[in-house]
């Protein structure tokens, strides 16, 4: 598609980073405005906010160098602190940054006795808002592309990222649209004031969101480490699927549950 959106010399501007900056933009206002509107405190967001992001790039990196660790072993210049921590080279895996995020959020509410749940909240519809703008760039950019397809809305790339000269999935539109719409539904209910309990929400959103990943895993063409026929992303996304799924359940259905436990003599 459109990689550069401006290329002067050898200085160009990347389509993705100018989105993926837009989206940073956006998450970190949805932070303060939820922030502010949850009543939490905003000395604890300003106080942890950079840590969150140097975890959630940790996390990003990391998880991206293992998928990707037959590169990084025949690159041995990859192995260079300097070099893992680069963010131009596009490294970095969505579900390592969230895992990032969230888990140093959930040490820094533990050690300030703050509401986790009602943080993690936070952050997921603040993810929400940003995470359209990454599907968008990745259209862009050439990258999260689909396979071949017979259907009247594939779409073709003339990109070296995309090995394919045939019509494809736009599976970036794909996501982009799954994304807005468990955005819009979350929204309204939030507003509505649907959800229970804190931590409701950050649930819900798991549920959904990895359960459109997963279906979506099916029609993308890049290449993927696979497992039983399942890549990374696959496992992934039935991972956070069944531990939200699970947890969900439990909260209400605790007294089903308790009724089959042993009794204490």
């Amino acid at each position: 598609m459109y990689p550069v959106l401006l290329e002067v010399g050898n200085f160009f501007i990347s389509s993705l980073w100018v989105l993926a900056g837009l989206g940073f933009l956006l998450w970190g206002v949805a932070l303060i405005k939820l922030t502010e509107g949850k009543n939490m405190k905003m000395a604890f967001l300003v106080n942890t906010f950079f840590k969150m992001l140097i975890w959630g790039a940790v996390g990003g990196r990391v998880l991206y160098s293992l998928v990707n660790i037959s590169d990084v072993i025949a690159d041995p210049k990859a192995m260079i602190p300097l070099r893992l921590i680069s963010i131009w080279d596009h490294g970095f895996n969505f579900w390592g940054i969230v895992a990032g995020i969230f888990i140093y959020t959930y040490y820094a509410a533990k050690q300030e006795e703050e509401n986790v749940q009602r943080w993690f909240d936070i952050l997921t519809m603040a993810f929400l808002t940003a995470i359209p703008f990454g599907h968008m760039g990745a259209l862009l950019e050439g990258i999260n592309y689909g396979n071949e397809t017979n259907l009247p809305w594939g779409i073709t790339f003339n990109s070296y990222t995309v090995p394919f000269t045939i019509p494809i999935h736009p599976t970036q539109v794909y996501a982009l649209i799954y994304t807005l719409i468990i955005l819009i539904t979350i929204g309204i209910l939030a507003l509505r004031k649907q959800f229970k309990q804190d931590g409701d929400l950050t649930l819900i959103v798991a549920i959904t969101y990895s359960s459109c990943r997963f279906i979506e895993e099916f029609f993308r063409g890049d290449e993927a480490i696979t497992f039983l026929k399942l890549n990374l992303a696959h496992w992934v996304s039935l991972a956070v699927l069944l531990f939200a799924g699970i947890s969900l359940f439990i909260r209400y259905n605790k007294h089903v549950i308790l009724k089959y436990l042993p009794k204490k003599s």
